[in-house]
């Protein structure tokens, strides 16, 4: 009897891996249709606009990506949690009034801020564009609880071709205006609209098919959830902002003390090394928040988290190496003579993230089992660690500032990841089944950058 009963446990487990791989596949799917349309616009905005321009878009990104972490209050992240789907409707309300609420407060206090405070940006071309900030902000936290609830649906697909039509939109912008010459608001419009056309595709997609538990919404079932799901705000906010300032407040630094177009360099560097966030990561981490929350009820967390890791380090391993061996030689060609210096940044920025590829889906597991005050205070250090890093380079040594950011972001994402497995209980021998798994990807990244490196030189090119 037990061997049969263990027989049917491994069955299921089977199946729901091969339910697991086909969510992830569809995402992945939509997502490299829309990364190969941005990859394929990159080789001309770059030709269309500056460095320069590049630099004020790293900015205004920094500057909305900060603020749209708090804008749902973090109740997009609560969205899956419920078992009731009414529950679920009721928390995606709360998250939508959220980010009224909060979009309303960073409208009144741009209005409120005398000029100089812009000034201190120093990015003179961007100071006309940061009204479009307050829209941004409503339009990110929109997109993040309707994200959320075809998650908890696992409407992936709606979810995948979403994706390439805020690719479409935003390539088509940003070309077209920089044909046209009208910089750099082409590319600050295009990053705003890449998550706008998607909100419109999810909107309409939820109101086809949800418009009987929308009835269901109601203002008491909205404050009984938001008091059930109050750790969210109280914790998760703090915690997002504090992610939200380590990876985003170096960059606008960065922007203000180093010399030169720096800035826009590291953007183009950031884009290229988060492909393989964006081909998978975000696809696995959507997939496994939505599975996460019942393998925690079944008492599987740790061995569905030590597998999931082990797929990533596969996945992720092979595509960042290559990165960091060939991007140097490569991005002059590919981008243009004066995108050199981007490369550069890849070798030294890809172990970082290659470390937040590994971590980022995983961390869900810290959200389902209620530990979102330790998130919190591990992030609050990081923005210590890599903030601090960042300003005091820029005291002492201007011309390592982007360096010592991604020295930085190595540190802290070795020690997130460890601290996310100990929290967990991943079983032991972890370590060596996600190296095992990985080798071949490791082998071929290798072989790939190596390649581009010695191969025209030994034939003289």
């Amino acid at each position: 009897m037990a061997a049969r009963i263990g027989r049917a446990r491994d069955a299921l487990a089977a199946f729901a891996q091969r339910g697991m791989v086909r969510s992830i596949g569809v995402l992945v799917g939509g997502t490299v249709v829309a990364h190969a349309i941005t990859m394929l616009a990159m080789p001309i905005t770059t030709r269309l606009f500056t460095p320069e321009d590049f630099s004020a878009l790293a900015v205004f990104a920094s500057l909305l990506g900060i603020l749209s972490v708090a804008c749902c209050l973090r109740f997009d992240a609560a969205v899956v949690m419920p078992e009731d789907d009414r529950d679920g409707i009721n928390l995606f309300a709360v998250a939508m009034l959220a980010t009224v609420a909060t979009t309303a407060l960073v409208a009144l206090v741009m209005l409120a801020l005398p000029a100089s405070a812009y000034d201190l940006l120093r990015e003179p071309s961007l100071i006309p564009y940061l009204w479009m900030l307050t829209p941004g902000v409503f339009i990110m936290g929109a997109y993040l609880a309707l994200q959320a609830w075809f998650v908890r649906q696992k409407r992936f697909r709606d979810i995948a071709q979403s994706r390439a039509g805020q690719a479409t939109v935003a390539a088509g912008i940003q070309i077209g205006m920089g044909y046209a010459g009208i910089a750099p608001l082409g590319l600050l419009l295009g990053h705003v609209l890449n998550y706008g056309a998607g909100s419109l595709t999810l909107l309409g997609g939820m109101l086809a098919r949800n418009r009987r538990l929308l009835a269901q919404v109601s203002w008491r079932h909205m404050v009984t959830m938001a008091k059930a799901y109050n750790r969210f705000p109280r914790y998760s906010v703090w915690e997002g902002l504090a992610n939200g300032l380590s990876n985003s407040a170096p960059l606008i630094i960065i922007a203000a003390v180093a010399r030169g177009p720096e800035a826009g360099h590291l953007t183009l560097a950031l884009f290229v090394l988060q492909a393989p966030m964006a081909l998978l990561g975000n696809a696995v981490a959507q997939v496994y928040l939505s599975e996460a929350p019942k393998a925690y009820r079944e008492g599987r967390l740790d061995r569905y988290t030590a597998d999931v890791l082990a797929g990533l380090a596969a996945a992720g391993s092979g595509p960042l190496l290559f990165a960091a061996i060939a991007s140097p030689v490569l991005f002059g060609t590919v981008f243009g003579e004066p995108w050199v210096r981007s490369g550069v940044l890849v070798a030294w920025m890809a172990p970082w993230f290659f470390l937040q590829f590994l971590s980022s889906p995983i961390c869900n597991a810290l959200h389902v089992t209620g530990r979102q005050r330790a998130m919190m205070i591990f992030h609050l250090l990081g923005v210590v660690v890599r903030v601090g890093g960042v300003i005091l380079a820029g005291a002492f040594a201007t011309d390592m500032v982007s360096e010592v950011w991604a020295i930085s972001g190595w540190v802290f994402y070795a020690a997130y990841l460890g601290t996310i497995l100990a929290m967990v209980g991943v079983p032991g021998g972890t370590g060596r089944n996600t190296l095992r798994r990985a080798a071949p990807s490791i082998a071929a990244g290798l072989a790939g950058g190596l390649a581009v490196v010695f191969v025209p030189r030994i034939l003289g090119l």
